[in-house]
């Protein structure tokens, strides 16, 4: 079964029209409709591969596995490259260090801790500290 026969049997288990998808996925029905029209994966970009897996409670991957395949899902390499992009720009976006803006005058000095960093360890200034 290819990606589209198994969005349409899922839809079609559900009791779902094509354009109750289009509402579910936040897609434009007519553009679902061609999507669904052809066989062709091409029509299909890994961001609304996403949307219509969601709304029908499944994985990318349980769309786009083919028959007999366990565990690589059948991508093209356009989708490859958009799936890609899409890791590249999350990890970029997770790793981003976002600092809370300042004024010019208190960015000049840096601000004071409100809190002692180690606020779990008693010290007296002045005390040895054991080993």
């Amino acid at each position: 079964m290819n990606i589209t026969e198994k969005i349409q049997a899922l839809r079609k288990e559900k009791g779902w029209t094509i354009a109750r998808l289009a509402k579910e996925t936040d897609m434009p029905t007519v553009s679902l409709r061609v999507m669904l029209s052809r066989d062709d994966p091409n029509r299909y970009t890994i961001k609304n591969l996403k949307k219509i897996a969601d709304a029908l409670g499944v994985t990318v991957s349980y769309l786009t596995l083919e028959e007999g395949e366990m565990e690589s899902p059948a991508l093209t390499s356009t989708q490859c490259e958009e799936l890609k992009a899409m890791i590249a720009s999350a990890i970029d976006e997770y790793f981003t260090i976002r600092l809370p803006k300042q004024s010019v005058e208190s960015a000049a000095e840096p601000a004071a801790p409100s809190q002692p960093l180690y606020d779990d360890i008693a010290y007296n200034e002045g005390e040895e500290l054991e080993d």
